[in-house]
């Protein structure tokens, strides 16, 4: 009875994991679904810890509310607008768990231009932790892709 017990345990675990690990591509699949769209107030709000690390080269960011989130969301669009770009598209999510509600995660997407052109492949890198059930970015961390087809 004993065994049966952690035998239960570790099932049901792994299968909290999945689960949890899904409703994270779910949610990150959102996120630039949002972002494409210029949704910059619902991603600041639903998708942001208020305190989250924007780590941009030399640059640190820690905003420490959705407004000046959003604030910064704007700076990159208008940057991305001036060279052409109209949406994200995700070829891969990558992601490693360091505990039950923690993801770290690198997603490669192309982004695109309004003519269809892709305008360059990307990388970025996040943490993230599921707070009452919803995810929050806790760091963003973009980098340019090691080879075509692999962020590292």
């Amino acid at each position: 009875m004993k065994y049966f017990f952690i035998l239960f345990s570790f099932l049901f675990s792994s299968l909290t994991f999945s689960t949890e690990l899904e409703s994270f591509d779910d949610f990150i699949t959102d996120f630039y679904a949002s972002f494409s769209s210029r949704q910059l107030q619902k991603i600041s709000e639903q998708h942001f810890h208020p305190n989250v690390q924007f780590i941009f080269g030399n640059h640190v960011m820690v905003p420490g509310n959705s407004k000046k989130v959003e604030s910064i969301l704007a700076s990159i669009i208008k940057a991305l607008e001036e060279d052409g770009y109209q949406k994200s598209v995700i070829r891969d999510i990558s992601k490693t768990q360091s505990g039950s509600n923690f993801v770290v995660a690198t997603v490669f997407f192309d982004r695109i231009k309004t003519n269809s052109e892709q305008l360059d492949s990307m990388c970025s890198t996040y943490s993230a932790v599921n707070l009452n059930g919803e995810w929050k970015i806790l760091t963003w961390l973009p980098s340019k892709p090691k080879t075509e087809t692999s962020c590292f």
